[in-house]
């Protein structure tokens, strides 16, 4: 059995370089939550004091819905045995955000996929193929319309699970820009993990320069995109994954099968000024195979990127102009 795990500073520096900076007087924070290493880079005079409100905030939030710090309302939920757990405003919201994309995109995000992680094990040391009755055991544990949300009042059936790791990160971002843009500042680069957000422009009025993570060689970049004031959000099957008899398994489950997603679709990446949903997006296209998810990115006005196992690349019209491949070794599909 091979087993590859993404370090958490690779992924946050290689996901989505910043490949351009600003002329301001920059200042950088490196730090470490909801399991993934961390950056914000703001300009101007109060950036320090900015960023310093920023992580307070994200250490925060993660004590709330974190699965697996005891203390956390996401944990106090997930072992109450079917009772009613009350919540605060934000965990809820960060719930009922999670039940709206899942309703959304059709079960393919889903937030009660925990049993499955906890299965499979991608990512630890104990990562395994499990017999299918156990899949099925565990399967019949998932499902978002078994979770009951009233107001800030919670509850799910005893031995279900919820993790909100999915769209934890792009809440944060959401969050975290807002409180920069409150703070006065106008230029910042927000990374968390592989949630990427560029605040306003350069100084000179010209957009970031992000690199977008090339699937077979996670050290570098296939393409970059001119963006500014918006979130991108990737995921793939190269994040975090382990292979055993020549097969790879990654870490994005199929809540309908209880297996790794296997579709044509090495990554997806979403560009949206909502991280939050871009967060969902992105696991949801991944799950649903390329031509079902570039029909659900036209019915919804989703601007996304899809790289396909052939090393084709497509990308949505709103995208053409800001988007350029770096990489001989793939190609672009109109």
């Amino acid at each position: 059995m091979k087993k590859r795990w993404l370090g958490a500073v690779a992924a946050a520096v290689l996901m989505a370089a910043v490949l351009a900076g600003c002329g301001q007087k920059e200042v950088s924070q490196d730090f470490y939550a909801m399991d993934t290493a961390m950056n914000i880079r703001a300009y101007g005079s109060h950036a320090q004091d900015a960023i310093n409100q920023c992580v307070q905030y994200i250490n925060g939030l993660e004590q709330d819905i974190s699965r697996t710090q005891e203390d956390s309302e996401l944990y106090a939920l997930n072992h109450a045995d079917g009772k009613p757990v009350e919540l605060s405003e934000q965990t809820a919201d960060v719930l009922g955000q999670a039940l709206r994309l899942a309703e959304e995109t059709e079960g393919c995000f889903d937030p009660t996929t925990a049993p499955l992680s906890d299965l499979w094990g991608i990512g630890t040391e104990q990562a395994k193929v499990p017999a299918q009755a156990e899949i099925d055991e565990a399967l019949a544990l998932v499902g978002y319309q078994r979770v009951q949300l009233d107001g800030t009042s919670a509850s799910l059936p005893a031995g279900a699970r919820i993790d909100l790791g999915g769209i934890g990160k792009g809440y944060a971002a959401d969050h975290v820009a807002q409180l920069l843009r409150d703070a006065g500042i106008k230029q910042a680069v927000i990374t968390l993990g592989g949630n990427i957000y560029v605040l306003g422009e350069k100084e000179d009025g010209v957009p970031w320069t992000v690199g977008i993570t090339d699937p077979d060689n996670p050290g570098d970049y296939f393409a970059t995109l001119s963006v500014s004031d918006t979130s991108i959000v990737t995921s793939g099957d190269y994040e975090r994954y382990f292979e055993q008899d020549g097969k790879r398994y990654c870490h994005i489950f199929d809540p309908k099968t209880g297996w790794p997603a296997e579709t044509d679709l090495r990554s997806v990446t979403v560009v949206s000024a909502c991280s939050t949903e871009a967060d969902a997006y992105t696991t949801a296209l991944f799950v649903m195979g390329y031509d079902r998810a570039r029909a659900f990115c036209e019915e919804h006005d989703i601007e996304a990127i899809f790289v396909r196992n052939d090393q084709t690349v497509y990308v949505t019209d709103g995208l053409r102009d800001k988007f350029s491949l770096t990489s001989l070794e793939y190609t672009y599909e109109e």
